[in-house]
């Protein structure tokens, strides 16, 4: 068997990293071309090639822009909708002859509007890829509730495999590059850039006014610092005064075993905590998420307070022209049965960590593996 892996940018590759290790541990032939900057890379620019067989063969990829080692049975990824993974997918897909592995990046425990019409999307692109290895047989399952169509195989989070475990030493780097005082609490805030952004932001600024002793940091949601709407927020200072934001990417892990309390909405962020058994303050009820989450009119009347509540953004990617168009997206009856579903996981957060993972066993990349071994 052989592998063949690409990640864009340094959250897909704590996605995938520990799939890499498992490779080479188990002589197992592969390649990878990885990069570990935070904002998206281009081809060729900023990446890392990794490979663990010696050949004189030159296979050459237009859109890698490189020369392989091989033609991989399977090429594993962790987005499909954007650039440049389009057009690699394609590639190895159609030119390679490669089965295509995209290991599912966020934990869909929850729906809303926003999921509904992100799987519409999806869809478009399940004809490329050949399994999608998920987390969770429940959030398996609140994928397909809103229609997703693709071959998912349950493996659990390969993202948890290996990052939280930490070195002492790079605790140390982190508390000195982040001024940590040791005598003080350390709060860890995790942004949103959905519609309830400002209403969590209230929250977290009211927090921080009641306790101003504690020393507080903000895991920005991917790109958003990066990114024309929400950049401004971040520079030149931080909106919220005295929190300072983790911008690189590779920051994160430490800084998720140095913070003492966690905070924001329940989200896929979330799942590190629980395993850390971190003191979790969760914000979902004091802003509605759960009735943000079902309000079709934020999407309809195009509130654009967040990055995906705009009307114009669904109706140009989906290429409609009448509003039917995109109610016919958003069925009463599915809506219902969504928030009865939703409503079990805000009911359940005292087991919610057997939700986002059937095994927290850091073993998911040995089970990817079997699985790839065995359909070839």
């Amino acid at each position: 068997m052989k592998i063949g892996i690409f990640a864009s940018d340094a959250k897909g590759l704590s996605i995938l990293n520990s799939l890499i290790n498992e490779l080479h541990e188990n002589n197992i032939d592969y390649f990878a071309m990885i990069c570990q900057n935070t904002q998206l890379a281009r081809v060729r620019e900023d990446y890392s090639h990794l490979t663990n067989v010696e050949t004189s063969e030159e296979i050459w990829s237009d859109t890698l822009l490189i020369n392989i080692p091989f033609k991989p049975d399977w090429l594993v990824v962790q987005r499909e909708r954007w650039k440049p993974e389009t057009g690699i997918i394609q590639e190895f897909k159609n030119k390679f002859n490669s089965k295509i592995a995209l290991v599912e990046q966020n934990a869909q425990m929850l729906n809303s509007v926003e999921t509904i019409l992100e799987t519409y999307s999806r869809n478009r692109f399940v004809p490329y890829i050949d399994v999608f290895f998920d987390h969770s047989k429940w959030i398996s399952e609140q994928r397909k509730l809103v229609g997703f169509k693709g071959n998912s195989f349950v493996v659990g989070n390969p993202k948890y495999d290996i990052n939280l475990d930490v070195s002492d030493l790079h605790i140390k780097t982190m508390k000195e590059y982040y001024g940590v005082d040791d005598n003080k609490k350390q709060v860890l805030l995790f942004s949103l850039i959905n519609t309830a952004r400002e209403n969590l932001f209230n929250e977290f600024e009211k927090y921080i006014e009641d306790n101003p002793d504690y020393q507080y940091f903000i895991k920005p949601y991917p790109g958003e610092p990066f990114g024309e709407q929400f950049g401004n927020e971040y520079f030149p200072n931080f909106r919220i005064k005295n929190v300072t934001p983790i911008l690189d990417e590779n920051h994160i892990w430490p800084m998720f075993s140095i913070c003492d309390i966690h905070m924001g909405c329940l989200s896929s962020i979330f799942h590190a905590s629980l395993l850390l058994k971190k003191e979790i303050i969760d914000f979902s009820k004091e802003i509605g998420m759960a009735e943000k989450y079902l309000d079709v009119d934020r999407i309809m009347k195009s509130t654009n307070k967040g990055v995906e509540d705009s009307k114009g953004l669904w109706m140009n990617s989906f290429g409609f022209t009448e509003d039917s168009q995109l109610l016919e997206l958003l069925p009463k009856d599915l809506l219902k049965k969504i928030e009865e579903n939703n409503n079990n996981v805000w009911n359940c957060q005292e087991n919610v960590v057997s939700l986002f993972d059937d095994y927290n066993d850091g073993k998911a990349s040995t089970r990817i593996i079997k699985y790839l071994k065995e359909n070839v």
